[in-house]
């Protein structure tokens, strides 16, 4: 029988000395014991059942077949082979993908050459090893507790995972573990303030102490451990202010979302810092492990476009429209590019009312886009496509333009009130800006006070000299200015800067969600009277109700802005709007103080 095997050994190629080997039965011996020990090591893995069972099988029918020549289980073999092969298709995981499609190659390649050539059965035994060390390779050094990570990775700072060490955890659960879960991204926001403000060394502990409060609340045992330098982890930093944590959902459908609520309520809660009242706030994401057939990196895309899409919502699932918006977007800037600004822009017009006789303080101009295919566009659709594609500046000049037009109009029909227009902040603050706005005002012959320039809150928080002397010079020609959104930076009351402005507008969340707060009433009347102290009238926006309005009274507010008054509509009409309103309320004409300097 060994000469035999030499001989067909021979003549397929083999050297005489693994001749001499294999038919001495050591390399079988060999063969076998490897078998042996990996359907040992196979048990212990974190694998799935079925798949840790069909392997077993596999190395058990080599095993019978080196033991008793029993050829007929190769067809066995071969089954098992085509099993694993189709498990591994289903997990959608590239890798496990092309090592088992090898490996069932190779084996009905085997079981070819045999019954051509009567190669010896202890080769059957290279795909099934080959499946273990891939078995070995991918599970054992991230997935047995105590077991020291395959690449030493340098530690992050927070003392969490890394991105890396978040995509072998990702792979390890497809595989291992198909079952329903998704990736969540959570962003810390606030610090940006902090650094300015506090500098960036107590940003960077504050930040480390964040990171420490996440980790603990994310210990829940649905929440997948990513192996990493440190050990073993259950949330990931992907630099910046993005952390990212897998959870399982087979138990809990909605477990993700509780415990982004145990986030937000237990773990971000504000505190009280040199007088300053600091709270760090946190927007998420999250998105299905299926979706984009369980590539890590396109659900990882997807996790941070459902967070940049939606500015304003706290926990944003991801949802293939999504895609469709950001395309509709990327269409925006295109044509906005070569958007006719005086065909295609409007502006609409909103009252803000005093409370002291329910007179128009002024009208806030609000900016439309007749968008060809999308109709009538809110600025805040298409505000942030206004800074990408760089018109900021020239969408500016054109508003205050046609502003002076609208003032000009109302002056004609003796119907002198002020006008307030948005700008988007830092284009305020440019030479340019003022010269424009200096010849607007000369050539259509406006008083002082006819404009009102609104802009954001932020914008005055970190000021330079330069800056401050720009709207020193804007004041100078008579423009007055109004801040929009005051109260809702996360940073608040002792270090907002003593503002030297006409008005300032609440933010609307002020005065929707703490209505029936005293603490929080107390608050916001404080605010008031120091912008009272100041010589600023504090209006109320977002007033939709009655109850909201007599809210913003008890505030000692000057006056209020929002739907309870009137929707926004078109400046076409504005004059015959404003006539009615003159007749509807006779007692509320135009008080000397909304006159004043016109």
């Amino acid at each position: 029988m060994g000469s035999l095997i030499g001989l067909v050994s021979a003549a397929v190629g083999v050297p005489t000395q693994m001749s001499q080997w294999i038919a001495s039965g050591s390399l079988q011996a060999c063969f076998a014991g490897a078998l042996l020990m990996g359907v040992f090591a196979t048990v212990f893995y974190r694998r799935p059942l079925l798949e840790k069972c069909l392997l077993v099988l596999a190395s058990l029918a080599t095993l019978a077949m080196f033991s008793s020549g029993t050829m007929w289980l190769s067809f066995v073999l071969a089954g098992l082979m085509l099993s694993q092969l189709f498990i591994a298709i289903r997990s959608k995981v590239i890798p496990q993908i092309a090592v088992t499609s090898i490996a069932s190659l190779l084996t009905f390649a085997l079981i070819s050459v045999y019954y051509r050539a009567g190669w010896p059965v202890l080769w059957f035994a290279l795909p099934i090893l080959l499946l273990q060390i891939n078995l070995f390779w991918q599970s054992a050094p991230f997935n047995i507790e105590g077991a020291i990570p395959r690449q030493k990775r340098e530690i992050d700072p927070l003392g969490v995972a890394d991105k890396e060490s978040l995509r072998q955890a990702f792979l390890n659960l497809k595989v291992a573990e198909p079952i329903p879960a998704v990736l969540v991204l959570l962003r810390l926001e606030g610090f940006q303030d902090i650094n300015l403000h506090l500098g960036r060394d107590y940003g960077d502990m504050l930040l480390v102490q964040s990171a420490n409060r996440l980790r603990q609340q994310l210990r829940h045992k649905e929440v997948v451990s990513i192996a990493c330098s440190q050990g073993y982890e259950k949330v990931a930093h992907l630099g910046g202010l993005n952390f990212v944590f897998l959870c399982r959902l087979d138990v809990h459908k909605h477990l993700h979302e509780q415990l982004l609520d145990d986030v937000f309520n237990n773990t971000l809660k504000p505190f009280n810092v040199a007088n300053c009242t600091l709270e760090i706030k946190a927007r998420a994401s999250y998105v299905s492990c299926d979706e984009a057939h369980g590539d890590f990196d396109q659900i990882l895309n997807y996790a941070f476009l459902a967070l940049d899409g939606n500015p304003h919502q706290q926990v944003c699932p991801y949802e293939p429209q999504i895609r469709t918006l950001k395309q509709e977007q990327q269409a925006r800037l295109a044509e906005l590019v070569h958007a006719d600004f005086r065909n295609e822009f409007e502006l609409y017009f909103q009252p803000i009312v005093r409370h002291e006789d329910g007179g128009i303080e002024f009208l806030e101009l609000l900016l439309r886009w007749q968008h060809p295919k999308q109709g009538i566009l809110a600025a805040n659709v298409f505000i942030d496509d206004i800074r990408l594609s760089g018109l900021a500046l020239p969408v500016a000049q054109f508003v205050i333009e046609r502003a002076a037009e609208i003032a000009m109009a109302l002056k004609m029909e003796n119907l002198s009130i002020p006008l307030s227009l948005n700008v988007f902040g830092p284009e305020m603050l440019h030479e340019e800006f003022i010269e424009f706005i200096d010849g607007v005002l000369q050539e259509h012959q406006l008083n002082p006070g006819s404009l009102i320039i609104e802009c954001p809150a932020a914008l005055f928080l970190s000021l330079t000299p330069q800056e401050i002397a720009m709207i020193a010079r804007l004041k100078s020609l008579g423009v007055k200015l109004c801040v929009d959104g005051f109260g809702e930076a996360p940073l608040v009351l002792a270090k907002l800067p003593k503002l030297s402005v006409d008005y300032v507008k609440i933010g609307q969340s002020l005065t929707r969600e703490h209505q029936h707060q005293g603490q929080f009433k107390a608050m916001v009347r404080g605010v008031v009277e120091m912008q009272q102290q100041l010589n600023s009238k504090v209006l109320c926006e977002g007033v939709e109700t009655l109850e909201q309005l007599n809210f913003t009274k008890s505030l000692n507010t000057y006056g209020a802005q929002g739907y309870y008054f009137a929707r926004p509509l078109s400046s076409v009409g504005m004059i015959s709007w404003l006539k009615q309103w003159n007749a509807e309320h006779p007692t509320s004409a135009y008080s000397e103080s909304s006159l004043s300097g016109l």
